[in-house]
């Protein structure tokens, strides 16, 4: 269906969701396509690009070495940042926004949560040196569902993550970058994915593409592993225990399906 962009997009969104028709003429319950290409840059110890329609993220992975936190002395680290792009979104300025800040929470706690990453296994000294595992993810192109998109190029980027060299010299630490080991990341068995929904009046659409997010009255991501872990929701619109509990079932689904995307 082509868009009449004679009608304000919002609510020309509006009125075709209603027909059960969508803009990408996909159905309601149905995920645009996903590519995937793994071990993207060089330099990083681990990476993943990838495209969910026309969003596009690239997630990276360093390793450092860093002193425990005082009140988790026996645990690595891990620094999730999304980065918006100002050449990504027309209305992204530059620099760390609100919009930035909440969604590095929102993939950083669906990460944590599952406890995908043993940070126990990041310990290199007890109470001294651990390894610190900084996630930065980059949104190149946002068509909407950073989150979603950000979420699975993380995964993968961490599932490919390989530790430098690391050097004991006079007794300190220090790392060669340009010697990667055959080490990788010590990771669990419980994958950790994020499946969002938009509530368009009394419809749900699954992975809203940016026009749907605007037109939305409620977005709700639900982060999955083993268990739900992770739940967001943004605006100001409603939901029903019903329509919540639909929403679980529909997202214990598209997980299996993300899984064998990055798998």
């Amino acid at each position: 269906m082509d868009i009449d962009f004679e009608e304000n997009i919002t609510d020309y969104i509006r009125k075709i969701i209603k027909e059960n028709y969508r803009i990408d003429k996909r159905g309601l319950l149905e995920y645009r396509d996903i590519k995937i290409i793994k071990n993207y840059v060089k330099n990083a110890e681990g990476s993943c690009y990838l495209e969910l329609g026309k969003t596009k993220v690239l997630a990276g992975v360093k390793l450092e070495i860093a002193e425990p936190f005082q009140d988790n002395e026996d645990s690595g680290i891990l620094v999730t940042t999304v980065n918006l792009s100002p050449v990504s979104d027309v209305n992204v300025d530059i620099g760390p926004s609100e919009e930035s800040i909440e969604y590095s929470r929102v993939v950083d706690r669906v990460l944590r949560e599952s406890r995908f990453i043993n940070d126990k296994e990041l310990v290199i000294e007890p109470g001294k040196y651990v390894w610190s595992v900084l996630l930065d993810i980059y949104v190149l192109n946002n068509d909407g569902n950073i989150i979603d998109a950000s979420t699975l190029a993380s995964v993968c980027a961490l599932m490919n993550t390989y530790f430098p060299e690391l050097i004991k010299e006079n007794g300190e630490y220090k790392i060669n970058p340009k010697n990667k080991t055959n080490k990788k990341l010590p990771l669990n068995k419980n994958i950790p994915l994020m499946v969002s929904f938009a509530k368009i009046d009394d419809k749900f659409v699954v992975d809203p593409n940016k026009y749907e997010e605007e037109a939305a009255d409620m977005i709700v991501h639900i982060g999955l592993s083993d268990k739900i872990n992770a739940l967001q929701t943004r605006k100001s619109g409603s939901i029903s225990l019903e329509e919540f509990n639909n929403l679980l079932s529909e997202a214990e689904k598209f997980k299996d399906y993300l899984l064998k995307k990055i798998q």
